[in-house]
């Protein structure tokens, strides 16, 4: 048993969709298909919320859109959290481009490159100014020097780095038509995919904005940035205010936006966290009934909530680390039940979790989180079977509201499911105390080892 999700390898620009549990090739086939096609420079959004797979299926398609989609594009792979901790985007960008790039090319990257120093900020710009502006006061001898010295040294390569080019303006052009050059020589186009900036400093990823519209505006250079929409809404309004709509800022720069499918299928009929965790619960070598019932529901909380595959691991992770016992003894359903709906909400959904071990949960709650709305838990409507009715669904509504519901199941309208057969799932003789149920599993079982 293992107790963590083993991560495949990827190398990166070889491995591509090969191993395809969560079947991407469809979507990177499109998103191929999207960069060939258009000529116009377009900054696309691969935007989802954390550890939906972006950075997995980003990996992945810089190699498969050669390989697998016969694409002719020249892909790079930019990480920008790995880059934050400098100044200016912009040298790591082209760094990141122009090791990609053709040998044949190297002379126009070359010039490419000194064109890129005429509007470069200098490397220490920013640290240089904190350290002189105002500050000098507050430094003992020894630094006043090296402040001295360090202010020189800015002053002398920023009044080099301006004669070489006066007119700025003029150095951005030279720069653009040397990029279009570099897209005409192959008549390929140029993607470059931005990953984690959601994750970046706020004024280095709204700066990595600002370098990808002003200096690669280019016909044929795109750009695909894996983010998570609301995360790089808060940098706006981190740098800018609250008061600034950001979702409006955010549109100047990234022209389309798509994100993941949640379902699987032709139709749509599987949801994708529930591949994903039939998928590690086989590679983790987890005992099959505690993860089949927590496969169950999780097919069932995916329909109404997001899941993310982060979630899916973690949720595995908890069912390894239940002791030996949990697994070996026979333990009744209903015990399993309880189980299983404290593993996924303690990850899912924290503070539903905490009401379902103090006993404070609404069943209005608990059908919600569960998508079991009237509809499902009817089994007749008037004289009529109700085609909609999912039993499996109706008897673990039933469960969690009997151990951890305000209600009693005999207060519940349209749960046509008594307390005694809820009972019986618990023990044959009855239930003396039901709310002390969820609290002792949590103490005993849930909270032994804790990730």
């Amino acid at each position: 048993m293992k107790l963590f999700p083993q991560d495949n390898e990827v190398v990166l620009y070889e491995t591509g969709f090969e191993d395809d549990v969560l079947e991407r090739k469809a979507i990177s086939k499109q998103l191929s298909e999207l960069v060939e096609r258009i000529e116009d420079p377009i900054v696309l959004a691969l935007d989802d919320k954390w550890g939906s797979g972006k950075t997995f299926f980003l990996k992945r398609w810089v190699a498969a859109h050669t390989a697998q989609n016969n694409g002719t594009a020249t892909t790079i792979y930019f990480d920008a959290f790995e880059n934050d901790y400098l100044t200016d985007p912009l040298v790591s960008i082209i760094s990141a481009v122009s090791s990609r790039l053709p040998a044949a090319q190297a002379a126009t990257v070359k010039k490419w490159k000194s064109a890129a120093a005429k509007i470069a900020k200098p490397a220490l710009g920013v640290a240089l100014a904190v350290a002189t502006f105002g500050a000098k006061q507050y430094l003992d001898e020894i630094g006043d020097v090296i402040a001295d010295a360090a202010s020189s040294e800015a002053r002398d390569a920023t009044q080099s780095l301006w004669n070489i080019e006066k007119d700025r303006k003029e150095a951005v052009d030279y720069f653009r038509s040397l990029l279009s050059d570099l897209t005409q020589e192959t008549a390929a186009p140029i993607v470059i995919v931005v990953d984690e900036l959601d994750r970046c400093r706020p004024d280095y990823a709204l700066t990595v904005l600002e370098v990808i519209k002003h200096f690669f505006s280019v016909p044929k250079v795109h750009f695909i940035l894996g983010i998570n929409g609301i995360a790089l809404e808060n940098s706006v309004k981190a740098r800018y205010g609250a008061e600034i709509d950001a979702e409006r800022y955010l549109r100047k720069f990234i022209n389309v936006s798509f994100s993941l499918p949640r379902t699987l299928g032709e139709r749509g009929e599987v949801e994708a966290v529930a591949r994903y965790a039939s998928h590690l619960i086989s590679d983790m070598e987890l005992p099959k009934r505690v993860s089949g019932r927590c496969l169950s529901i999780l097919k069932c909380v995916a329909k109404s909530g997001d899941v993310s595959l982060r979630d899916v691991g973690k949720i595995l992770s908890k069912i390894a680390l239940l002791p030996n016992a949990v697994h070996e003894t026979n333990y009744m359903e209903g015990y399993i039940d309880i189980i299983c709906a404290l593993l996924v909400t303690s990850v899912v959904d924290p503070r539903l979790h905490m009401k379902l071990v103090s006993g404070d949960t609404q069943t209005s709650e608990l059908r919600t989180y569960l998508s079991a709305p009237r509809e499902r838990t009817v089994d007749r409507i008037g004289d009529e079977y109700n085609s909609e009715y999912d039993h499996e669904v109706t008897v673990l509504l039933a469960t969690m509201v009997f151990c951890c519901g305000i209600e009693t199941l005999e207060d519940v309208e349209d749960l046509p499911v008594c307390s005694k057969q809820i009972a019986n799932r618990f023990d044959i003789f009855g239930v003396r105390d039901r709310k002390s149920i969820a609290k002792q599993i949590q103490k005993d079982w849930i909270e032994l080892f804790r990730i």
